[in-house]
């Protein structure tokens, strides 16, 4: 039986070694070849035989499977430790096939780094000799970051842009794939892959053997995400329909059953999860459903999350600040130019199942661009207002005084320069408490009064000596809430509005570097830090449930939210948009005068 399967080469391997060497007894040649084979094969074995890595079953199947495949797509949930059996994999296939040259990107090189620092490094190798001892080196720095093994096998982390190109692949793993724009990985990450570079693949007989060539491997793996043309789907729909025609295709998904079955988290962790999040994030992000865009959404999906790039948000003065007399650790200093408005929506009966009352505060950063023509030289031009959406607050509606209160702080913490408010319903009377002096007995301090700025029979109702005309109220007619559809959504595609980043990537991110967020144990506390990203995601998830009707003698358009969803906080920051609208015609004026008087009819 002895070298039963080995070719010419092989059965002289013995040969080439001293007898006293392990490689010099032909059983143990012969043993290494079928060990190797088998390993191969049966990637799960070798992690759990030689490396000594512990697996739950399903990482057991998905193991077995990728080591079988050429081309595999994972979705699963988040703490479905997607990231630790990709670090796992890279080592395991590393180890088995010499000259492996495994790449990792992201669409961030620091979340691509984290698979070597936290997943290879402080995880692995931490619970492994045996892989210890098959790496030789890792390079972890800001320039690169490779993992080497003593057989000449790599796992390279590249970003995923221009940058990184002039790579060479034989496994090229996307991590969290849907960040990855598509002609990137077209161009710079596909382009990689070649056939694996054993130095006897160029020997004779081997070369000439076609069938010993191995094809690259390409893995796609991350969450869910809405289906509304993202090249994700394409991906997923191409692996499906292959893993049903042919051998060395897998699509795998996991949902949040996966992380409860094997402890990863709690049921507690998950229904706290559940609270915080919109609808439409947790069916995403943890059932990992694959949700269809309404194909009626006047607000498509791509139009929200391309103007997700603030990393920088805004947040109120807390009791604990007011009480030691504390300055906010968390305001943001105005630029040169900046006006801030607070703009509400309100809501007045107190109940979770009815209307919310919301409160957003945004900047508006004058934008000047500077260009030179044969006549005039180095003229500045004038673009307008970028929007920021630093800070959104929603609560039960109710009692007018305490939101009256509400807005007044927000106000003040914001250091804002004008209040938006719907005056329609009992709107009015918000505004009746904000236009006298008003008494803040949790701050204990004393509020002067405002004024309407933009309806004088409004600005009549309540006359105070020295109250500064800062209040624009909002009565719109149906006519006017189109034109405010339509701007909004011109606003979005141009792309002058700047949203908050989603909360999963500011936790990474931004949170984790707050001392205060990371070292608390407090949920209140952590809520504080989370909420005005959470909140964000709820205005992206009541956008897109906005559908739309254009009426034919009018053409106007009619938003309307379906059954059970809201619009409270499109509508508070739809109107804090039109407003910054009509700012920006002074802006753009020749002239700084500017009347504001409206027609609502």
């Amino acid at each position: 039986m002895i070298y039963k399967f080995a070719d010419e080469n092989q059965k002289k391997i013995s040969s080439k070694f001293p007898s006293s060497h392990f490689l010099g007894n032909p059983k143990n040649v012969e043993n290494l070849l079928l060990w190797s084979t088998f390993f191969r094969r049966n990637l799960h074995r070798f992690a759990i035989d030689y490396l000594k890595v512990h697996l739950h079953l399903y990482q057991i199947l998905i193991l077995y499977l990728m080591g079988r495949s050429r081309f595999i797509t994972i979705i699963a949930v988040r703490s479905a430790a997607k990231s630790w059996l990709i670090a796992l994999y890279a080592c395991c296939i590393c180890i088995l096939k010499p000259y492996t040259k495994v790449v990792i990107s992201s669409a961030t090189k620091r979340q691509s780094k984290l698979i070597v620092s936290e997943k290879i490094k402080n995880e692995l190798m931490n619970k492994s000799v045996a892989l210890r001892r098959e790496i030789s080196r890792i390079k972890d720095n800001e320039s690169e970051v490779i993992v080497s093994f003593r057989n000449h096998s790599t796992i390279a982390i590249v970003p995923a842009s221009e940058n990184g190109r002039g790579y060479r692949s034989t496994c090229c793993i996307r991590e969290e794939f849907r960040q990855i724009k598509k002609v990137i990985d077209d161009s710079v990450l596909s382009p990689f892959q070649i056939i694996r570079q054993a130095p006897y693949m160029v020997l004779e007989p081997y070369i000439s053997m076609k069938d010993l060539q191995e094809d690259p491997v390409d893995i796609y793996i991350g969450s869910s995400w809405l289906d509304n043309g993202h090249w994700m789907w394409d991906i997923v729909d191409k692996t499906y329909k292959n893993m049903i025609h042919k051998d060395g295709h897998y699509l795998i998904a996991l949902d949040e059953s996966i992380v409860l079955k094997h402890n990863i988290k709690t049921k507690s962790q998950l229904v706290n999860e559940r609270r915080k999040q919109d609808s439409l994030t947790w069916r995403i992000e943890y059932l990992n459903e694959r949700v269809r865009e309404n194909i009626n959404a006047f607000f498509p999906y791509n139009i929200l999350v391309q103007n997700q790039v603030v990393k920088n948000p805004f947040y109120p003065r807390r009791i604990t600040d007011i009480k030691s007399k504390k300055r906010n650790p968390h305001e943001i200093s105005k630029q040169n130019g900046e006006i801030r408005i607070v703009s509400c929506d309100m809501a007045f009966v107190e109940d979770e199942e009815n209307d919310k009352s919301v409160f957003s505060c945004i900047r508006l950063l004058p934008e000047i661009i500077t260009v030179s023509t044969e006549a005039v030289k180095n003229l500045e031009v004038k673009q307008g207002y970028r929007r920021i959406v630093s800070y959104m607050e929603s609560a039960s509606g109710g009692d007018t005084y305490r939101q009256a209160v509400r807005i007044r702080q927000l106000y003040e913490d914001f250091d804002a320069d004008y209040i938006v408010l719907d005056s329609r319903h009992a709107g009015i009377a918000i505004y009746d408490l904000l236009a006298k002096v008003m008494y803040d007995e949790e701050r204990d301090c004393e509020y002067s009064p405002l004024s309407c700025m933009n309806d004088e029979s409004v600005a009549n109702r309540i006359k105070a000596v020295g109250a500064k005309p800062v209040i624009f109220t909002v009565n719109a007619s149906q006519k006017l809430n189109s034109d405010i559809a339509i701007l909004m959504k011109n606003t979005l595609e141009e792309k002058k509005m700047d949203l908050l980043i989603n909360r999963n990537e500011a936790v990474e991110e931004i949170l984790m570097n707050i001392d205060d967020y990371r070292l608390s144990m407090d949920i209140n506390t952590q809520l504080f830090y989370e909420q005005p990203f959470l909140e964000t995601q709820m205005l992206i998830n009541e956008m897109i449930n906005l559908v739309y009707e254009k009426k034919e003698q009018t053409g106007v358009i009619v938003i309307s939210e379906q059954a059970g969803n809201r619009k409270d906080r499109y509508t508070s920051v739809s109107y804090g948009n039109y407003f910054a609208s009509l700012l920006e015609k002074d802006l753009l004026s020749d002239t700084s005068s500017y009347d504001y008087i409206f027609d609502y009819s």
